[in-house]
């Protein structure tokens, strides 16, 4: 069967399918567009309907795939990681435009989704950055990248996570600033004497929401849900970054629902 043969028989919307059968047979997209008359190998195709399979079931794409992009850059994902979302690159815009002056906000990253800002140390610079429930590493990696001279401590209560974050770290070069530990909220960061930034993307959805299958049934339940309102992670994240002296402020994402309280905290 040759390459578009399987693309229009696999029962996959086209996009999908696409970038399903080039990575499955190691090439980009556009290689498709020229070379779609190719017949697939038997050691190919097997891998193929594999994929396609797991996605008709719901799995996710990137999951499938092994990475995702995020604010340029590519970042391998597993199933012990969020899949990073385009609101999260707002997260890293509103952290960028907080270094540079810091203020305090509230803004819109997407359809029911903000970004909060706020300041604690008017007086403090920080040098350090610090992604509270790093998952893929996305935020913390992403920070570093865009601001050579920080430092950043990622953390996570999920070891495998953080084996994730560690590889993403190392792959794009960025290992020897970022120390990795493990632990709950900034409780791994207290010992720290340089004054940091807190800029998190936490759980923050109730729970008994509903959601997409793809995502209820693939990723992880602990970077989702946060008690009965959603705001039982940002709520102690809140007070302990209040409460640590070299923390400066805080950048969270969080339902534009939660903003409000978030805000006037």
């Amino acid at each position: 069967m040759t390459i578009d043969a399987f693309i229009r028989a696999c029962g996959l919307p086209q996009a999908e399918a696409e970038i399903l059968v080039a990575r499955a047979l190691g090439k980009d997209r556009t290689w498709l567009f020229a070379y779609g008359d190719t017949d697939v190998s038997s050691r190919d195709e097997k891998r193929i309907l594999d994929w396609c399979e797991r996605r008709r079931k719901g799995e996710p794409v990137d999951y499938i795939i092994g990475e995702r992009e995020f604010y340029g850059r590519t970042f391998s994902v597993t199933p012990a990681v969020l899949i990073p979302r385009p609101a999260t690159e707002r997260l890293i815009e509103g952290a960028l435009q907080y270094l540079d002056s810091p203020h305090d906000s509230c803004i819109a990253a997407d359809v029911g989704i903000s970004i909060v800002s706020k300041v604690f140390r008017a007086g403090l610079h920080p040098s350090v950055i610090v992604d509270c429930g790093t998952g893929s590493g996305c935020i913390g990696i992403t920070l570093a990248l865009e601001r050579p001279s920080l430092h950043v401590v990622a953390t996570d209560i999920s070891a495998s996570a953080l084996v994730v974050a560690r590889q993403n770290a190392e792959r794009l070069d960025v290992a020897d600033r970022i120390d990795f530990r493990s632990g709950n909220g900034l409780t791994p960061a207290a010992d720290l004497q340089e004054p940091f930034l807190l800029v998190t993307n936490p759980p923050y959805i109730p729970e008994g929401t509903v959601l997409e299958h793809q995502v209820a049934a693939f990723e992880p339940a602990s970077a989702l849900f946060a008690g009965r309102d959603g705001t039982d992670v940002l709520r102690k994240l809140l007070t302990q970054a209040r409460d640590h002296p070299q923390c400066v402020g805080m950048l969270c994402e969080c339902q534009t629902n939660q903003a409000n309280w978030l805000t006037a905290a």
